[in-house]
């Protein structure tokens, strides 16, 4: 399989891009629908974990659609993996703590439910295994993925701590747990997971990257309008071939 295949303007991939999006426009519309007429308060919803990375996903696909490969920063790849990582792991934590047993392997769950935390998360996952980014991709930097969910652990704990008491999951209230030092044992068990679900995610990018190689910026006069090109090792393998 030729490697221009997993480029970013080949139709396969913006066909993927656009049924992430559209997936995820309606399940969040259908969220808001769901909100203004249960009398939820808006704060409590925007607080959950899955929404935000979903939110986060949607911005992140849509500069993908609108910004070719060739002209994004290198630090792009960082960007969509820390998205990628996000809502995969929502999903993850969902299916292993917050959804009822019944709820994990069945697809009679609400439409919100099934985008949002197996449908999205999935492709998300293929588009970053398979769609090469732009620049070099360094393994080391996936690091700072993790200041996201430690601020949203902080900024739960503050709220739910000083502000209203509420906490968008129970592994995060110490009510539920006999006391903020019941939260030790759940709250680390999540934390160690992100970190190796991130440390995965990432390693994945890196030998996707090595495999694939990235999106160069187009030669001059080449007549391709920006097309991301074969780096020219490659090409006389292709010719051999």
């Amino acid at each position: 399989m030729r490697r221009w295949q997993f480029d970013d303007e080949t139709p396969p991939v913006v066909a993927l891009r656009v049924a992430i999006l559209l997936l995820g426009v309606l399940a969040e519309a259908w969220n808001v629908v769901d909100v203004a007429r249960s009398g939820e308060r808006w704060s409590e919803h925007f607080a959950y974990f899955t929404v935000q990375s979903n939110l986060l996903v949607l911005v992140v696909v849509a500069w993908l659609l609108l910004v070719p490969a060739h002209r994004r920063p290198a630090w792009s790849e960082q960007v969509r993996g820390a998205a990628t990582a996000y809502v995969v792991l929502a999903g993850l934590v969902w299916a292993m703590l917050l959804a009822e047993p019944g709820q994990v392997l069945s697809w009679t769950i609400d439409y919100t439910n099934a985008s949002q935390h197996r449908l999205i998360p999935w492709l998300m996952a293929i588009d970053w295994i398979l769609v090469r980014g732009p620049g070099r991709f360094r393994l080391v930097r996936s690091l700072w993925w993790m200041a996201y969910p430690v601020a949203y652990l902080a900024g739960a704990w503050l709220r739910g701590g000083l502000v209203d008491g509420w906490f968008p999951y129970p592994f995060l209230d110490p009510g539920a747990h006999g006391g903020w030092a019941g939260l030790v044992g759940p709250v680390g068990q999540v934390l160690l997971a992100f970190l190796v679900g991130i440390a995965l995610v990432a390693a994945v990018g890196a030998l996707r990257h090595r495999v694939l190689g990235p999106v160069l910026p187009a030669r001059s006069g080449q007549g391709d309008h920006g097309r991301a090109i074969t780096p020219p090792r490659a090409d006389a393998r292709a010719r051999r071939g």
